[in-house]
């Protein structure tokens, strides 16, 4: 693939650190940042629901963004992980 970007947004990736899991067990939200404007609601539904029941899916089109909740802190913990 030649798209300087996309690149761009491995390597960064590549970088990053481990999520540290947050002490307060009621905390079953991600963040989802960087999104694409071709994303859809239901894009990250089918993504993210591999991993658990999803509560909630919450896009900030104008940040481009967006919050999965999920139903249990254990669906939320195997996705940060996993994704």
């Amino acid at each position: 693939v030649n798209d300087p970007v996309a690149m761009k947004l491995l390597g960064k990736a590549g970088e990053m650190t481990s999520l540290e899991v947050p002490e307060d067990e009621s905390i079953k939200t991600l963040y989802v940042g960087g999104l694409d404007a071709r994303v859809t609601e239901q894009d990250l539904r089918d993504n993210f629901y591999a991993h658990g029941e999803i509560e909630s899916v919450k896009m900030v089109l104008q940040r481009a963004c967006a919050f999965v909740t999920y139903t249990t802190r254990e669906g939320a913990e195997k996705a940060a992980e996993e994704l």
